[in-house]
């Protein structure tokens, strides 16, 4: 909660929904949820979606579940893969804005704080930020400074969002989703959301810390 200094009446700030969709995710989702928990921006919702996890993934989010109750663990009855999973937590969802979370990632404890001021300031629909490639093991590999703002021909030459550094205005997910027909599923629905005009800025400061693990899509 904020106060206005005027009126002296507390003003909810807006709820945020972070997804974070989790398959066998055991070694790294701890870090994970605990970046979403060290939060500086305390109204949130985490929703973790376990797809079918056959190692102890589930067992570990529901610790948090049962720690905190900003969050939920839901379990798929199949396995559905990640695109349909994060459409599911987006259905979920009840904030007003969505952000999205790799369960082997890790934000920093300003990344939401940051990222609700610059939508404030500039109105814009997306907002992205800069981030930190490090390997398995967490050791810092490389830095990835992210421009100011991107548009749909500047998308076409070079991606600059990722999943885990993109906060988004839930309306707009209403009639945009990921589709599985897709490889790179989360690159494909940025170009439909640009070449809808939804208008997308970034924080140019590292805000996210993104694993490269071998063996995954990305």
């Amino acid at each position: 909660m904020k106060v206005n200094e005027q009126s002296g009446v507390e003003q909810k700030q807006p709820l945020v929904s972070v997804i974070m969709p989790a398959y066998n995710a055991e070694e790294y989702i701890s870090e994970a949820v605990q970046s979403v928990m060290a939060q500086t921006y305390t109204n949130w919702e985490l929703l973790i979606l376990d797809d079918c996890s056959t190692d102890g993934t589930a067992d570990k989010a529901r610790c948090f579940s049962d720690l905190d109750p900003r969050i939920t663990l839901y379990s798929n009855p199949k396995n559905i893969g990640v695109a349909l999973t994060r459409n599911k937590g987006m259905a979920l969802a009840k904030g007003s804005w969505v952000a999205l979370l790799d369960s082997d990632d890790i934000w920093h404890k300003d990344k939401l704080e940051k990222q609700l001021v610059a939508a404030e300031n500039t109105g814009a629909d997306i907002i992205y930020c800069s981030y930190s490639l490090m390997d398995k093991n967490g050791e810092h590999l490389s830095d990835f400074i992210v421009p100011e703002r991107t548009s749909y021909d500047d998308m076409l030459r070079k991606s600059v969002l990722s999943c885990s550094t993109v906060l988004l205005r839930q309306l707009i997910l209403r009639e945009h989703h990921f589709s599985a027909e897709h490889y790179h599923e989360d690159y494909a629905l940025w170009l439909e959301l640009m070449r809808f005009g939804y208008r997308a800025v970034s924080c140019r400061e590292i805000l996210v810390d993104y694993r490269v693990v071998n063996g995954s899509r990305s």
